[in-house]
């Protein structure tokens, strides 16, 4: 029978765990993919990027600028 340190096994464990990825980092790559994969919303992004580079927006300092 082997005899197996259970240091080494909590060593080996420890270094899986960091490479892992967390269950906040998993539901973030869940939504960017759901925005990603949706045609009409990257559309709006791609425009909205577009508005800021021509200058076509303004500084809203309170909810009586956007009216």
């Amino acid at each position: 029978m082997e005899t197996v340190n259970l240091n080494i096994i909590y060593n080996k464990l420890k270094k899986i765990e960091e490479k892992m990825a967390t269950k906040e980092e998993l539901d973030s790559l869940a939504e960017t993919l759901e925005i990603v994969a949706n045609p009409k919303t990257m559309k709006q992004i791609l425009a909205g990027k577009s508005d800021i580079r021509s200058g076509k927006t303004k500084i809203v300092k309170s909810t009586r600028d956007l009216f």
